[in-house]
Protein backbone atom coordinates (compact mmCIF):
# COMPACT_ATOMS: atom_id res chain seq x y z
CA UNK A 1 0.00 0.00 0.00
CA UNK A 2 1.36 3.81 -0.55
CA UNK A 3 1.08 6.24 1.07
CA UNK A 4 1.91 10.18 1.40
CA UNK A 5 3.09 11.98 4.47
CA UNK A 6 0.28 15.03 4.76
CA UNK A 7 1.45 16.17 8.06
CA UNK A 8 4.58 15.61 10.67
CA UNK A 9 5.40 16.74 14.02
CA UNK A 10 9.32 16.25 14.25
CA UNK A 11 9.77 16.81 17.87
CA UNK A 12 7.31 14.27 18.83
CA UNK A 13 8.01 12.06 15.53
CA UNK A 14 4.40 12.07 14.38
CA UNK A 15 2.81 11.55 11.55
CA UNK A 16 -0.07 11.54 9.46
CA UNK A 17 -0.26 9.46 6.15
CA UNK A 18 -2.73 9.45 3.52
CA UNK A 19 -3.53 6.80 1.79
CA UNK A 20 -6.53 4.51 0.18
CA UNK A 21 -8.68 3.94 2.46
CA UNK A 22 -8.50 6.95 4.56
CA UNK A 23 -5.69 8.11 7.13
CA UNK A 24 -3.47 6.68 9.43
CA UNK A 25 -1.72 8.08 12.52
CA UNK A 26 1.55 6.54 14.13
CA UNK A 27 5.18 7.37 15.25
CA UNK A 28 8.96 6.84 14.10
CA UNK A 29 10.18 4.18 15.68
CA UNK A 30 13.59 3.91 13.52
CA UNK A 31 14.24 5.78 10.59
CA UNK A 32 13.01 9.39 9.36
CA UNK A 33 10.83 10.89 6.69
CA UNK A 34 9.49 14.59 5.60
CA UNK A 35 6.05 16.23 4.88
CA UNK A 36 5.51 15.03 1.42
CA UNK A 37 7.59 11.76 1.33
CA UNK A 38 5.88 8.62 0.06
CA UNK A 39 6.06 5.34 1.92
CA UNK A 40 5.22 1.72 1.01
CA UNK A 41 4.53 -0.72 3.74
CA UNK A 42 1.08 -2.00 5.55
CA UNK A 43 -0.75 0.78 7.07
CA UNK A 44 -3.87 -1.44 8.13
CA UNK A 45 -2.75 -2.76 11.66
CA UNK A 46 -2.40 -1.38 14.97
CA UNK A 47 1.50 -2.54 14.84
CA UNK A 48 5.35 -1.47 14.33
CA UNK A 49 6.02 -2.08 10.76
CA UNK A 50 8.28 -1.56 8.22
CA UNK A 51 7.80 1.03 5.67
CA UNK A 52 9.79 1.93 2.83
CA UNK A 53 10.25 5.50 2.13
CA UNK A 54 10.49 5.69 -1.68
CA UNK A 55 11.27 9.72 -1.47
CA UNK A 56 14.96 8.70 0.52
CA UNK A 57 15.53 4.82 -1.09
CA UNK A 58 15.79 4.00 3.42
CA UNK A 59 13.24 1.50 5.61
CA UNK A 60 11.45 3.21 8.46
CA UNK A 61 9.78 1.51 11.35
CA UNK A 62 6.46 3.06 12.37
CA UNK A 63 4.29 2.24 15.13
CA UNK A 64 0.69 2.31 13.95
CA UNK A 65 -1.54 3.93 16.12
CA UNK A 66 -4.75 4.61 14.29
CA UNK A 67 -5.83 3.38 11.04
CA UNK A 68 -8.72 4.47 8.66
CA UNK A 69 -9.34 7.50 9.94
CA UNK A 70 -11.65 9.69 7.59
CA UNK A 71 -10.85 13.09 6.61
CA UNK A 72 -13.21 14.58 9.20
CA UNK A 73 -11.47 12.82 12.21
CA UNK A 74 -7.95 13.52 10.68
CA UNK A 75 -8.78 17.14 11.26
CA UNK A 76 -9.86 16.79 14.44
CA UNK A 77 -6.82 14.69 15.34
CA UNK A 78 -4.67 17.65 14.09
CA UNK A 79 -6.70 20.53 15.90
CA UNK A 80 -5.81 18.73 19.33
CA UNK A 81 -1.80 17.92 18.64
CA UNK A 82 -1.85 22.12 17.38
CA UNK A 83 -3.27 23.03 20.44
Amino acid sequence: MRGIVTWYHPELQTALIERAGGFTVGTIVCGRFSLGDELIGQFTHEATTKLLNVTTGEPVMFLVEANALSEEQANELLGFMRD
